[in-house]
């Protein structure tokens, strides 16, 4: 029996991600509801929304930076009265959020009231708590990920016309595109076979600062991407850098010492990066070079202050 899927977000923030998703759906045997196609209706707009969330099976609830419309007897969310109505009659629900630091966003897409902005964390929160959140930050990049989500559960329509892509073949056109514009699809999701040829080390300041990560917890690796290749070439990524809950992720694929598929962005920064890993300590080394003679003593300073902090008597 064909499913009804319900998209619930903020609208004028996110029209180009409603967009995409809808072209993303019309690829599966499902029918869609979204305040697009409400037309005039004599209830309420609230109600209208319950009303299409109760005859749908699946809930999509895409969040950004806005709150958008708040019920004023409950002070609300519209998008948040969706979701609580998806949750009370157990709907299939899929959460999205944009990413605070990858996600392309214009000033005026964000709440400047901070009350509002406080609602809207903490119904992020709630959202985070009780559900596996999928993070996007372009409509394309948003599109894929529903796309890979709908085809582990949702029959795909039937075309001769279209042949489905395969998700390598996906990779190398988005690879493509970023050799030659880096920043057209910055943060977008791809996947890699991988290889890991070297133990983890930790990713340095500058790398951090560049790529707006968490110094003191990001890591990196060496890797060797298997597929997709250029041609007869491997592709030009030489790194693999985890951040935050990741790393322990990262570590235990490390560990296995065998290819393995895997999911990354693909990221770009404008400045150069002198070195990838960091120096925690500081160190005195020794540089050979014939124009000096004997070897002569330089010193590696630390990108900051390692130290043992006591706890308490064993």
């Amino acid at each position: 029996m064909k499913k009804t899927v319900f998209i619930s977000s903020t609208y004028e923030d996110l029209i180009g991600h409603r967009q995409a998703i809808w072209q993303v759906l019309k690829e599966f045997d499902v029918s869609i509801r979204g305040m697009e196609e409400f037309g005039a209706r004599t209830e309420g707009p609230l109600e209208t929304c319950l009303a299409e969330v109760e005859q749908s099976d699946v809930y999509i609830g895409i969040i950004a930076f806005r709150l958008g419309t708040v019920e004023s007897t409950s002070q609300k969310s519209y998008t948040q009265l969706e979701y609580e109505h998806a949750v009370q009659l157990n709907k299939e629900i899929l959460i999205y959020m944009a990413d605070d630091q990858q996600a392309l966003v214009r000033a005026k897409d964000f709440d400047v009231d901070q009350s509002l902005r406080e609602k809207l964390k903490a119904f992020k929160k709630m959202l985070s708590e009780h559900h596996t959140v999928g993070t996007f930050s372009t409509p394309d990049d948003l599109a894929d990920k529903l796309r890979r989500d709908f085809k582990r559960n949702f029959d795909p329509i039937e075309s001769e016309s279209k042949t489905d892509t395969s998700e390598f073949d996906r990779t190398l056109a988005l690879v493509r595109t970023f050799l030659l514009t880096p920043k057209s699809v910055i943060g977008r999701e791809a996947i890699f076979n991988i290889m890991p040829q070297w133990q983890p080390y930790p990713a340095s300041r500058s790398l951090c600062q560049a790529f707006k990560l968490d110094y003191g917890m990001t890591i990196g690796t060496a890797i060797s991407i298997e597929s997709p290749k250029l041609g007869k070439e491997k592709l030009p990524f030489r790194e693999l850098y985890a951040s935050g809950s990741r790393v322990n992720t990262l570590l235990g694929l490390i560990s296995q010492k065998k290819p393995v598929d895997l999911f990354a962005r693909l990221q770009f920064a404008e400045q150069d990066i002198k070195t990838e890993k960091a120096e925690f300590f500081g160190r005195t080394t020794y540089v050979s070079d014939d124009d000096w003679g004997d070897p002569y003593e330089i010193y590696i300073p630390p990108e900051g202050k390692s130290i043992l902090l006591f706890s308490k008597i064993a």
